[in-house]
């Protein structure tokens, strides 16, 4: 069971509070990218599989339940991500990502591995219709940004979700505190993710 201080954490998010979100980014984001560059060895597509992880997470938060494990359902999202790209890249090359509430790894026993042709084919669409969600909504918060001049969020969110840069990284380019960046951050997930939900996508695109 999730200690108190993990379920107040999950309920602050649901209240929509960013200091949270940003303090839930900061604890998971660096494991997170560690595991994925086990997997992958490219940090870029990493970056990219991580932060769909946790917009992944945010847009189900209010459906989440408090009995889980933060860490092992962004892991749980996290496996699946890894192998929807290398399904993209090497169909050979798919592996076992059941993780415990640890983030450690579990033997290839506790999870079946059998996938056939239908299952890659679903895997494939359904990376098609979330990259498509994405870039139209990604559009959209761009489209905001240049209509406010508000140009060092859209620079934040270049070098986070075009660049493939860590928070701290994107603020060391900037010259600006790594809180700013995350906030950045927490505003353009919760842009997407309400737009997401106007497109009325199927649950199955995004966990």
């Amino acid at each position: 069971m999730p200690s108190s201080e993990e379920q107040l954490l999950v309920k602050k998010i649901q209240d929509g509070d960013e200091q949270a979100w940003i303090a839930l980014i900061l604890r998971f984001e660096g494991r997170l990218t560690n595991y994925a560059l086990k997997k992958i060895k490219d940090h870029s597509s990493c970056q990219d599989l991580v932060q769909e992880t946790f917009l992944g997470f945010l847009s189900n938060i209010g459906n989440f339940d408090p009995s889980r494990y933060i860490q092992s359902y962004l892991f749980g999202i996290l496996g699946n991500k890894i192998n929807d790209l290398l399904r993209s890249r090497d169909k050979s090359k798919i592996i076992d990502h059941a993780v415990d509430s640890s983030g450690n790894q579990l033997d290839a026993d506790h999870a079946d591995s059998a996938i056939g042709a239908s299952t890659w084919y679903r895997g494939d669409e359904k990376k098609k219709l979330e990259n498509d969600a994405l870039i139209k909504c990604l559009g959209l918060l761009i489209n905001q940004f240049v209509q406010r001049n508000d140009y060092l969020k859209l620079k934040s969110i270049e070098l986070i979700f075009v660049n493939g840069l860590s928070n701290l990284e994107a603020a060391n380019i900037l010259g600006i505190d790594n809180k700013i960046v995350a906030s950045h951050r927490h505003y353009a997930n919760n842009f997407i993710i309400e737009h997401l939900k106007k497109l009325n996508l199927s649950p199955d695109v995004f966990p």
